[in-house]
């Protein structure tokens, strides 16, 4: 039986696409990242309405309602 050789002298493997993601981090990981992302903007977004219904200044009283909003 005759040996069979390859030869693949102008073979060049393709590169890798680039990672849009930090390696490690599955499609779940990314997922809550953009949940728990989207649920600080909305505490932001929340908070910044009551200091505007305030007055616009942050308070000790004021801090201390917001504290008691969220917790």
């Amino acid at each position: 039986m005759p040996a069979v050789s390859t030869q693949l002298n102008d073979f060049i493997m393709p590169a890798a696409p680039a990672r849009r993601t930090p390696p490690g981090q599955g499609w779940f990981a990314r997922l809550l990242r953009r949940v728990q992302d989207a649920h600080a903007r909305q505490a932001e977004r929340q908070i910044a309405f009551l200091i505007e219904r305030k007055g616009g200044r942050l308070t000790d009283d004021l801090e201390r309602q917001i504290e008691r909003h969220f917790i």
